[in-house]
């Protein structure tokens, strides 16, 4: 059975991964756009919602850190 810490730590984990994962995967997407040379307006599209998007998977993975270590 596992300790309620050694649960905390995976999940920090996994949500790193998770977040890594997204980051390299937004890149990905861009990349993809950039190379079918999609109209200006849809890469400013996309990169602003996935900003926004990133931007709030931070703050979660923020919240679990510091409720996590606050707890």
């Amino acid at each position: 059975m596992f300790s309620l810490f050694e649960f905390a730590i995976g999940v920090r984990l996994l949500m790193f991964i998770v977040f890594v994962a997204f980051v390299y995967g937004g890149n990905l997407i861009f990349t993809y756009l950039e190379h079918r040379k999609t109209k200006f307006l849809w890469k400013l599209a996309f990169v602003t919602l996935y900003s926004i998007f990133l931007l709030l998977v931070t703050y979660v993975v923020w919240l679990v850190f510091y409720f996590g270590l606050n707890a």
